[in-house]
């Protein structure tokens, strides 16, 4: 369930920010695909983040890849179809040694309303995904995000969101609120607030940003490779991070970050949901880089 919980809360601070703020000003924690419809690839390097209760510690990378592949609409209704993509190399030493790659593989359909001159909106979003190891492909690997919400322009530095999200993974159905916020009180600050993500920014010139921000890094995966009856890896995982982005011409800008990631968490469960291990994960240090092509 934690893939989708960070999965559908992500959707949620991409609706918000891509509705509420000029696109170019936005912050784009990891790469995630927030604002302006952009091509975007991003890797990260992950120290190993040692098991708490014994020896033995999880070693990770990750690449992900953003495609928009439509849109069509006009100016007060707007519909949009994007494809994401995420390869983790997975590594664990311990009492179950598993070494595999995992994999996430998403489709979002999306709508948004927003009259002329009107100081509300709505957005709809659809993500139906695989995340798994692509062993042995089950049932448990579907997951599928929905996410309705409304949203309203306070002032012209300040707008507010709420809605309500719904997850299914591994057969179960849950339903959460959402809410947040995004503060602009200058042109060269900017507060982005939907938890589990926040990012606080600072543009000295247009085309440099500073931001420090937080997300969350975990998720969920059904497998068929691991050891000792492992069919569910189940990873909670935040990161903190300082990051620097640079824009060059009108569509490209390249990003560097680095940070800890902490609040580790790995469950291991057997195909009947039998927990097999559940350890925390001492924090260590990651760093990322990413590159986006928008349009």
């Amino acid at each position: 369930m934690r893939l989708l919980f960070h999965s559908c809360l992500s959707v949620f601070f991409t609706a918000l920010t891509t509705a509420l703020v000029p696109a170019a000003e936005l912050i784009d924690p990891a790469a995630r695909g927030f604002g302006k419809p952009s091509y975007a690839l991003d890797f990260t390097w992950q120290d190993e983040l040692s098991l708490d209760d014994g020896p033995g510690g999880l070693e990770m990378w990750e690449a992900r890849a953003l495609v928009p592949l439509a849109k069509f609409g006009d100016e007060n209704l707007m519909f949009g179809l994007s494809l994401g993509y995420e390869a983790r190399g997975f590594d664990l030493g311990g009492e179950i040694p598993i070494d595999t790659d995992l994999h996430v593989l998403e489709t979002q359909v999306a709508v948004r309303w927003q009259p002329k001159d009107s100081r509300w909106w709505g957005l709809g979003f659809v993500t139906p995904g695989l995340a798994t190891d692509f062993e042995d492909v089950d049932g448990d690997a579907f997951n599928l995000t929905a996410l309705a919400i409304a949203g309203y322009q306070w002032s012209d530095t300040l707008d507010f969101a709420g809605g309500v999200v719904m997850t299914y993974d591994l057969g179960d159905v849950k339903v959460y609120p959402a809410l947040g916020f995004i503060w602009e009180p200058s042109k060269e600050f900017i507060v982005q607030a939907t938890p589990p993500i926040v990012a606080v920014g600072w543009r000295p010139v247009d085309s440099w940003t500073l931001a420090l921000v937080t997300y969350p890094a975990g998720g969920g995966w059904s497998v068929g490779s691991g050891e000792e009856e492992v069919r569910q890896i189940d990873l909670t995982l935040w990161r903190a991070a300082l990051s620097l982005e640079k824009s060059v011409g009108d569509h490209w800008s390249f990003s560097l970050r680095a940070g800890v990631s902490f609040g580790g968490e790995l469950e291991l469960r057997s195909e009947s949901e039998r927990v097999l291990r559940d350890t925390d994960l001492d924090p260590a240090i990651f760093a990322a880089a990413a590159v986006k092509w928008s349009f």
